[in-house]
């Protein structure tokens, strides 16, 4: 998505789960008409309760009333990995792109008869659950090879209507608060170990949009105390290079810039707490009621 609209609205890095949130991406092309994505976590069997739970359910949310489904498999996976992924696509009914990224990795970090034997393994996968295959696509998000014939069947199979979004230069719904402290929990991602940034949540505490130099407070909320020393590192050196990472993400994104003040918190197991978790934006459906 982020190819496609030229744009990184949303974060990638190299770690699993990374995307929380859905997140509307728009493009607008004035012979064609108006594409609105939603790109959804990765889908994953997840327990009951907790950011997981939360994670999963935007990924069902999303699968609603799709026209058409991008299906974006990492070369390195395996049918057992992407089992739960066919077994929500079986229930949502839209067609399906059958897309395998990273093609830029082929004969140096994937061999291609392994490309191939994934490719063949997961078509007869899904045409086996009665899905229907739209079509079957190898390309590089990085590399951006291979999008233009996608886009080209996906024009084709959206039905005709008015925009949902009248603004063409619109790319997204969500506000910039919210791509500020995913640029922040994005260098986390990069600059941390592979534990502690899946128990950070950012929030921001204030933001003044000052036209000369604005003004950005935000807080790095842990679940745990030892997790804080980490975060802040020795003598505030871990800090202070997350700091100055995200500022110059922060400040290419916007296109200007900005102060960017953080601080390090304890919230005790948030990604547990219900009401912690609404706290940090990401609201649990209600239990279900036993009959």
């Amino acid at each position: 998505m982020n190819a496609v609209l030229k744009a990184q609205i949303s974060i990638v890095t190299p770690k699993a789960q990374t995307t929380r949130d859905m997140i509307l991406g728009i493009l607008t092309e004035e012979t064609l008409g108006q594409v609105v994505f939603v790109d959804t976590p990765g889908i994953h069997r997840a327990r009951e309760g907790g950011i997981n739970q939360y994670m999963v359910n935007q990924a069902r949310e999303a699968l609603n009333s799709p026209n058409l489904v991008w299906y974006v498999v990492d070369p390195s996976s395996a049918l057992e990995h992407e089992q739960p992924v066919i077994d929500l696509l079986k229930s949502s009914g839209a067609p399906v792109a059958l897309l395998l990224n990273k093609m830029d990795w082929v004969g140096t970090k994937i061999p291609t008869d392994r490309i191939d034997s994934l490719e063949e393994t997961l078509h007869q996968e899904l045409k086996s659950a009665g899905i229907e295959v739209a079509g079957v696509y190898r390309i590089s998000g990085l590399n951006k090879t291979g999008l233009d014939d996608l886009l080209t069947l996906s024009w084709s199979l959206l039905p005709e209507g008015a925009p949902f979004y009248p603004d063409p230069d619109q790319i997204s719904d969500r506000p910039t608060r919210f791509f500020v402290a995913e640029k922040i929990r994005e260098r986390l991602y990069y600059l941390l170990g592979d534990e502690v940034p899946y128990s950070c949540a950012i929030e921001i505490e204030k933001f003044d949009e000052n036209p000369k130099l604005p003004r950005i407070e935000a807080v790095i909320y842990v679940e745990r105390e030892s997790q804080k020393g980490i975060v802040i590192g020795q003598g505030g050196s871990k800090i202070k290079e997350i700091g100055q990472s995200a500022r110059a993400e922060i400040e290419e994104f916007l296109g200007q810039k900005i102060f960017l003040g953080l601080k390090v918190k304890l919230l005790k197991d948030w990604s547990k707490d219900a009401d912690n978790l609404k706290r940090m934006g990401y609201n649990l459906p209600a239990p279900r009621r036993k009959s």
